[in-house]
């Protein structure tokens, strides 16, 4: 009798949850539609609002940006120059002190390189700027009248007084450039007047200010803060949740760090070499470290960052130098097939980890959210993502004992090589080269020529040789 009544106590409760989870299902549904809902009919508002935690967050993530940049440097004096100092307030004090010289004098050094040549180059240009446009136009005039010459042709340019015009009424004259340019940000509604550009302008210094406060505070007692991280989330979470927590921190460290410091350097490389070029070739002499640095600036951008960098350095050339301008063009040309292909993929790696279609989705989503920030952040945020991904469902593929490989899933009629289409991707000119099959083929034939000299080296040693100090001692006896 018991037996038969356990069943029949049992049903109603499970009935009864089930009854309940269905009902916490149903209001969650209309939660979310109502949440959903509501934000696109208030979305001004909640931007609003987005804008103003932003505003007020601004510093502490200003802050937290500066000492994750700053704590590679750190840990450089606190292990490797001041390692012997056996005090450790002491040793903290002297390596916080130098970091923050050390930054200060790299950004005061790179200041004092560039900006003045910058507002030199920037103020010559302003200067000679319709002398410049005098002498492009004078160029296609001979060279059209001397092309119509040797083919015949009825066309000339006798008078170049209304491309003048109208290439002044496009540009500017001169300074007029730059009033151009502030007209057009005043009208756009970016700054609607000076007292807001000024305190656009203070708001920003005071964030930096607050933000180099922080991080030396978060600098000094980064210890401190881990320990109640970790204690937080030994409170919250699970042993496998931590790990797991641990293992996505590790992730974006590494993404983040690997892709920041890569990308800084992969510019840095490209304005130094940028510059060598156009000084050997004699390109701008006057503007080359100006166009080094917008090509230096604008590769920090993925994609399209030297596309958006080319455009404004080829006009510079086309004004102030218009016979350099096909070697520009070139040069240019040379210059990111070399970083694309060797230096950037040997900087950050030899596969970002994402595919060329998921960096354009990046790109547009994050641009279109934080600009230009979000441009360039956005690439490491979606290679995050997407890891996080790939990792649930190789686990999900394992467990059902699929292989995880996504060359497996390929269709048999494919048109490409599935092996080369996943992993030659994003890879460089040395990462192919060693996963080719020409590589095998170049070091036996290496092999066959290192042996070859060896043989006749051989050779020559076993051969005979006339000793000389023999005649000539005997000729002395």
């Amino acid at each position: 009798m018991e037996q038969n009544n356990t069943p029949q106590e049992t049903t109603p409760t499970t009935s009864r949850w089930s009854s309940f989870g269905k009902k916490a299902l149903v209001f969650s549904v209309l939660a979310l539609i109502f949440i959903v809902a509501y934000c696109i009919v208030n979305v001004d508002g909640i931007s609003a609002f987005i804008d103003k935690v932003g505003e007020i967050v601004s510093p502490l993530i200003i802050g937290a940006v500066i000492a994750y940049l700053c704590n590679p440097l750190l840990e450089f004096y606190e292990y490797t120059v001041l390692r012997r100092l056996g005090k450790n307030s002491a040793r903290r004090g002297l390596s916080l002190l130098f970091t923050v010289l050390t930054a200060v004098a790299i950004i005061a050094l790179l200041l004092l390189m560039v900006i003045p040549k910058l507002v030199e180059s920037i103020s010559d240009l302003a200067g000679n700027y319709q002398a410049y446009v005098d002498n492009l136009l004078g160029g296609v005039q001979s060279l059209v009248n001397s092309l119509a010459t040797k083919f015949d042709l009825d066309v000339s340019i006798e008078d170049v007084e209304e491309l003048k015009v109208m290439i002044s009424d496009f540009f500017g004259e001169g300074a007029g450039i730059f009033d151009s340019i502030l007209n057009f940000v005043k009208e756009s509604g970016i700054v609607n007047d000076v007292g807001n550009a000024l305190l656009d302008a203070f708001n920003v210094f005071k964030n930096w200010v607050l933000g180099i406060f922080i991080s030396f505070y978060i600098l000094s007692s980064k210890e401190k803060r881990v320990a109640q991280v970790r204690k937080f989330r030994r409170a919250m979470f699970s042993p496998k949740q931590n790990k797991r927590i641990s293992e996505v921190t590790h992730l974006v460290d590494r993404t983040f760090s690997g892709f920041v410091f890569g990308v800084l350097i992969d510019a840095l490389v490209v304005g130094i070499l940028t510059f060598i070029l156009l000084t050997i070739f004699k390109v701008s002499p006057k503007y080359n470290l100006l166009i080094a640095v917008i090509c230096a600036v604008t590769n920090i951008i993925p994609v399209f960052g030297p596309f958006i960098g080319a455009i404004p350095s080829a006009l510079i050339v086309l004004i102030s130098n218009p016979s350099k301008f096909l070697l520009f063009i070139i040069l240019i040309l040379v210059i990111q097939q070399i970083d694309g292909n060797l230096l950037c993929p040997k900087i950050q790696g030899d596969n970002t980890g994402i595919s060329s279609l998921a960096v354009l989705v990046a790109i547009t989503v994050a641009g279109s959210v934080g600009g230009i920030l979000g441009m360039v952040i956005g690439v490491p945020i979606f290679a995050v993502i997407i890891e996080l991904i790939k990792q649930f469902l190789e686990r999900r593929l394992e467990r059902k004992g699929e292989p995880t490989d996504t060359t497996a899933y390929y269709p048999d009629d494919a048109l490409v090589d599935a092996e080369k289409d996943v992993h030659y991707e994003h890879a460089g000119l040395l990462y192919r080269y060693e996963h080719s099959k020409l590589k095998p083929k170049l070091e036996r034939l290496r092999n066959r020529i290192f042996k070859h000299l060896g043989r006749q080296s051989k050779k020559n040693d076993n051969q005979p040789t006339t000793d000389h100090t023999d005649g000539d001692d005997t000729q002395q006896s």
